[in-house]
């Protein structure tokens, strides 16, 4: 890969420059395949500048899955409907949609998640708890003294993550996307009444 012309950038701004290169690097690979020597190419600048910045290459990868956690949450940001049934399926639907062009991407960060890892882990587990706190917020039932009803929450999020990989990997298998949402939406509703002991009122 070619250098790019080296810029001279004050360092947030370099750093912003690093971690924007590894998020369009995520749309052809998966994290781990980003790699140190092509970034720093791009950049225009030497793989030990780059470690100036991020002193190790897992440094570097997990504020590349800090960056692309926070760009799947803004792309999901409760996306307003005249009703909350409607904002909750637009926000499903964008859930949906952003794996399914990041798909690869968003394995190998789940993997890099269970392989371990510490950071990576805590990166996961704060995007989850992110998603849980806003369908908690946007259905009205954060005041809600439910114990059960964090943990049903929690895991509707496990499970929409996991049904739309699923059904992704086995090309859609029948399933469209239509369908999809119509289940992750209906799950989420069985499971707040199994919770509560009341469906939402999303009207």
């Amino acid at each position: 890969m070619a250098k790019s012309p080296r810029t001279r950038l004050d360092p947030a701004a370099r750093r912003a420059q690093l971690v924007e290169l590894g998020l369009k690097m995520l749309s052809t690979r998966p994290l781990d395949k980003v790699a140190i020597d092509d970034i720093a190419a791009e950049a225009g600048i030497s793989r030990g500048l780059l470690f100036h910045y991020f002193p190790t290459k897992r440094d570097y990868h997990v504020a590349v899955a800090r960056a692309a956690a926070q760009e799947l949450l803004d792309r999901t940001d409760m996306v307003v409907g005249s009703t909350l049934a409607s904002s909750l399926r637009a926000n499903v639907e964008a859930f949906v949609d952003h794996l399914t062009e990041n798909r690869d991407a968003y394995v190998a960060f789940i993997r890099g998640s269970a392989g371990g890892d510490p950071d990576l882990l805590a990166v996961y587990e704060d995007t989850r708890s992110a998603f849980t706190d806003r369908v908690l917020v946007g259905l009205g039932l954060l005041h809600i003294d439910e114990p059960r009803l964090r943990p049903a929450v929690r895991g509707w999020v496990a499970f929409t993550e996991e049904v739309t990989v699923d059904w992704l990997s086995r090309g859609r298998d029948g399933l469209d996307r239509d369908g999809l949402v119509d289940l992750i939406d209906d799950a989420l509703v069985a499971l707040v009444a199994v919770a509560t002991g009341t469906p939402p009122d999303l009207g």
